[in-house]
């Protein structure tokens, strides 16, 4: 700990306090309070009003500390983990990218077009396999060039006309013939990008056979377009008003990609620690916050190594969010929502209580040290009695307690309200996030199987008459190879003009080759002869995913020769269940740690808001949900956020419509399905508890009243909703029990005993009389005020609040008596008009001889003595 502006504070916020302007109002607001509770100890020392202040103002210190310290880290916190989330994004996705990548080199590096043109076989020249490169460039946009090059590095073809030299010198040539590895990987300058820029290259040699060991006849290069692809990852995780600047680093690192080049250029160095929850950086000649996260990696591949970091300057990190405090929702659902154990640490949420306990004390201590006050009235000099300033100095004091109390709780509040937005907009960008990563998924599927369609040993089998048990093997040795690098597919299947299955590439299906495909996926896989077109399934019950829901996409496969005549087709069944699992898992909001969130569900939904995937495993797929329409009435790539009551819960929801990703679902395209992410977020139960808890009515505050007619003193509390009243006489002290005894028997109006000062005191309740049933917390300490009748017999009467000890008029006491349930009230005071709330308040004058009898029952004293 160290001290901050008169405060103790852990040292680590020290850095960052400076820039949160809530805590720093609320600081000068607690410190302004804290030098008004040193000037009134000492006043009461003065005054000699009989009051112990110092405990109270060093309760109230301390807890001045406490708060600053837990607001503070409790907005770190959430900054921090809004930049981890950006961070481990930026670098999963592209992560994601490039794990396609290490699956295309390998098999486009086996194409035998391409191998067949190193070799000088069947005629092919530079144009042709020019216009094959081209061919796939078009399909798999994500690539820059696709290049191909002899085992001397002379540079044969590539799809692009750009200039290139003859022969490159970059050492990923001698790398990718030699490797054994199945790819080379690199991020470098390279004379293959015509330029001294770095490029991200996948290379691999092309073998003279399939068999790895072969001759190397040359090497395949595919250019990886970096910079368009970060600039799309960038442009979706920082809107414009984002200060946060999100970047990838390399090893060392290094700056390869940033989203804010102003701010932090590429290639400068970043002395970051991905070990660390985040770290104060100095750059520029400016502090920044950041969080650096490695790859949590996918399907086992983990990169080239790279980072994610994401920073934002200090002095704009905390800046608050003015919609927030607009969240459509009652103080009812806030104070549920408060209940909320991960919205807020349970330091933060214990403050106000803590407060509150505090000042129950101080209101008692006050209370009692009123009706003290009563019985010295020492005449001054100046004609004033010391009756009167204790009783000012007292209300000022309560004052002054309650508004440190006010100030605990609307910090709090104003935090919780900021935690609720946060968490509508993480629910919504979780959402969305989801889709995008769904949607690059998704635009690889129906690449690959275009793609596929075009391998030249298809087209020439499927094209003959007659596919033989040779033929049969072929297909099925090149389907399990091509599945054996795209791992995401549970099989591939090709089928004939028929639509009669002719290979598959997993041995555990290969009963299918012979059946008929379905007549209706033929119709949608292989009705068209365009080497663009693809077609996809409905998301439904499959035979070919073990009758559980899957995508399945296809293509035609054309003639060899013959380029608008279909002579079959291929069909890939994509591995949905843990696929699209693994997809909403790696959106959904997380914890500092990592962790998903308690209470959070992230859902793919149809256009027709039937399921198709869950982060919760007890939810089928397919069945239909019942969420509220409006919910989904946004365009395509929007997203929205809103807290909802469902099922007696509040939860935030965030939904969001995919949009495609580059050419897939585009304009351009003739696939179209709507689908919807919806995340939803459990912040607490929505029901009459939270309605139940009573709110703090206004405290009766006032002077002693006019002076010029009979005088009667009165103690005031709060039970329920009613203000009450003893007259000081009767009144003889305010306690806060640590425990009440229990009575074996309990009457309905007495909820037990204490002992006091040696004396057995029988507690009664009044709520049930004044309000109802009433909400009974055995876990609220709540104050009990003793009163004696006119036997001298002690008795409790449990209370919600203490107000104040003052002198009404006679004139204002109403005599009229009450019957029924409320026979112990004797008469109404009218107490004049509270300046807090304008509005005429009054109480109900108690007659302690009637309210004795609640307690009279000789069995209760016979138990209360025992």
């Amino acid at each position: 700990m160290t001290l901050y502006r008169g405060m103790e504070v852990p040292k680590h916020l020290c850095s960052v306090l400076p820039y949160m302007a809530m805590v720093d109002e609320c600081r000068e607001s607690l410190q302004i309070l804290s030098q008004q509770w040193d000037y009134l100890d000492v006043l009461s020392r003065v005054i000699d009003a009989d009051i112990e202040m110092t405990r109270t103002r060093f309760e109230f210190r301390a807890l001045n500390s406490d708060l600053v310290a837990a607001l503070g880290d409790e907005i770190l916190k959430k900054v921090t983990a809004s930049l981890g989330a950006k961070a481990q994004v930026t670098i999963d996705i592209i992560v994601r990218n490039l794990f396609e990548r290490t699956a295309d080199i390998g098999f486009l590096a086996t194409d035998d077009d391409v191998r067949a043109f190193l070799k000088n076989e069947r005629g092919l020249t530079p144009d042709v396999i020019r216009a094959r490169l081209v061919e796939y460039q078009r399909k798999y946009s994500v690539y820059d060039d696709v290049v191909v090059l002899d085992a001397h590095g002379q540079i044969r073809a590539n799809a692009f006309a750009r200039p290139l030299p003859e022969t490159s010198r970059d050492g990923l040539i001698e790398r990718a013939l030699t490797t054994r590895d199945a790819f080379v990987e690199t991020f470098a300058t390279s004379d293959l990008a015509g330029h001294d820029a770095r490029c991200l290259t996948y290379a691999y040699r092309i073998g003279e056979t399939s068999d790895p060991s072969s001759r190397a006849l040359g090497v395949l290069v595919l250019m990886f377009g970096f910079d368009s692809e970060m600039r799309g990852i960038f442009d979706k995780l920082a809107s414009d008003d984002d200060w946060s600047v999100l970047t990838l680093l390399d090893g060392d690192g290094t700056v390869i990609a940033s989203s804010d080049t102003e701010q932090v250029a590429v290639g400068t160095r970043l002395k970051t620690d991905a070990t660390q929850p985040y770290e104060i950086l100095r750059h520029a000649g400016r502090r920044y916050i950041a969080v650096t996260h490695d790859t949590k990696g996918y399907q086992g591949y983990f990169g080239p190594g790279w980072r994610g970091c994401a920073l934002i300057p200090a002095e704009l990190a905390f800046e608050q969010d003015e919609d927030s405090a607009d969240l459509g929702l009652s103080d009812r659902q806030f104070r549920a929502i408060a209940q909320n154990e991960h919205l807020l640490s349970n330091t933060v949420r214990e403050i106000p209580r803590r407060a509150e306990a505090i000042q129950s004390d101080l209101n008692r201590t006050v209370w009692n040290g009123s009706l003290a006050a009563s019985h010295r009235q020492v005449t001054k000099r100046d004609g004033t009695t010391s009756e009167i300033a204790s009783h000012t100095l007292l209300a000022e004091i309560s004052e002054t307690g309650s508004r440190t109390s006010r100030i605990f709780a609307g910090a709090v509040a104003a935090l919780n309200r900021t935690a609720v937005g946060s968490i509508l907009t993480d629910a919504a960008a979780s959402a969305d996030l989801a889709l995008d990563i769904m949607d690059r998924n998704l635009y690889e599927r129906a690449n690959d199987c275009r793609w596929w369609a075009l391998t030249t040993r298809f087209r020439e089998i499927l094209a003959q008459a007659t596919i033989d048990d040779d033929d049969a093997r072929e297909l099925t040795s090149i389907l399990a190879y091509i599945n054996g690098l795209y791992t995401v597919y549970t099989n591939l299947i090709l089928f004939d003009r028929n639509g009669r299955i002719a290979a598959v590439s997993d041995p555990e299906q290969t009963d299918l080759v012979g059946t008929a495909i379905d007549a209706e996926l033929v119709r949608r896989f292989a009705s068209t002869a365009d080497t663009n077109f693809y077609g996809v399934s409905d998301f439904a019950a499959s035979p070919l995913y073990a009758g559980r829901h899957t995508y399945v996409y296809g293509a035609a496969v054309l003639h060899p020769e013959e380029q608008d005549r279909i002579v079959g087709g291929i069909a890939i069944v994509f591995d949905s269940t843990p696929q699209f699992e693994a997809m909403l898992a790696d959106a959904s909001p997380t914890d500092g740690a990592g962790n998903r969130l308690p209470g959070c569900r992230t859902l793919f939904l149809d256009s027709e808001r039937n399921l198709i995937a869950s982060t919760d495993g007890g939810d089928a797929a397919g069945s239909a949900t019942t969420l509220p329409a409006a919910l989904f009435e946004i365009a395509p790539g929007e997203s929205t956020a809103r807290i909802i009551a469902l099922d007696g819960r509040l939860i935030a929801v965030g939904v969001s419509r995919s949009h495609g990703y580059r050419e897939y679902k585009s304009a351009a395209d003739a696939y179209r399905n709507d689908v919807y992410c919806l995340c939803q977020l459990d912040l607490g139960i929505d029901d009459a508890t939270a309605a139940a808890i009573p709110t703090t009515a206004q405290p009766l505050r006032g002077g002693a009243g006019r002076r010029d007619g009979d005088l009667v003193e009165v103690a005031t509390f709060r039970v329920g909703g009613k203000w009450l009243a003893l007259e000081r006489a009767s009144a003889v002290e305010a306690i806060l029990p640590e425990q009440l005894l229990r009575f074996p028997h309990q009457h309905d109006n007495v909820v037990g005993c204490v002992v006091h000062k040696g004396e057995s005191v029988v507690i009664v309740d009044l709520r049930r009389q004044f309000e109802g049933a009433g909400r009974d917390d055995a876990k609220v300490r709540r104050p009990v005020v003793l009163f004696r009748n006119s036997n001298g017999r002690i008795v409790g009467l449990q209370v919600d609040e203490l107000g104040d000890v003052r002198s009404v008029d006679s004139d204002r006491l109403d005599g009229a008596r009450f019957g029924g349930q409320q026979m112990a009230v004797k008469a109404v005071i009218a107490l004049g008009t509270n300046a807090e709330s304008a509005t005429r308040t009054m109480a109900l004058l108690l007659d302690p001889d009637e309210l004795a009898r609640y307690a009279a029952a000789p069995e209760l004293h016979d138990q209360a003595a025992a």
